[in-house]
């Protein structure tokens, strides 16, 4: 069965716009922090960030800015390994610091490699978010890093 240019052009161009539907899909801001979330007490000094007694790997946040975001925003993360000792991404926890403890792994688990975690579009509501990054190196070596968000509100 031979089809008409026509219907081969018009065939081409469905499987293009479901293509670009679905990608537009897989676009969409993740969640990182709920407004329930949010409104949990702030964590309590004594539950702060422990100091590394290892050298494991470093942590770098990279985006969003410090200065303050405002819808959605890239959060990204880079992991810094020490003496070329690879991070194990299935190691790597995302963590809300407040009372109690929000895991956040989930939520950017697909964005997480050995470098860091690219998570292009994501969304908090407004106010300021403390997050705790964990990452072990493959010789079981830990590395923590804190990052705040300061999320203002839609003007």
């Amino acid at each position: 069965m031979t089809r008409s240019p026509n219907a081969r052009r018009l065939a081409l161009a469905a499987g293009f716009v479901s293509a670009f539907c679905f990608t537009a899909r897989a676009a969409e801001p993740v969640r990182l922090i709920t407004p329930e979330e949010a409104g949990l007490p702030a964590a309590t000094a004594a539950s702060g960030q422990e100091r590394n007694m290892t050298r494991g790997p470093g942590i770098d946040a990279l985006a969003p800015p410090a200065i303050g975001v405002n819808g959605a925003f890239r959060f990204a993360v880079k992991f810094k390994p020490r003496n070329g000792v690879a991070i194990d991404p299935a190691s790597v926890r995302v963590t809300y610091d407040r009372q109690p403890a929000v895991d956040l792994t989930a939520r950017v688990k697909p964005f997480i490699t050995a470098d860091g975690i690219e998570a292009p579009a994501v969304v908090a509501p407004p106010g300021r978010h403390v997050i705790l990054v964990e990452a072990t190196d493959k010789e079981g070596r830990i590395g923590r890093g804190r990052m705040t968000l300061t999320i203002e509100a839609a003007k």
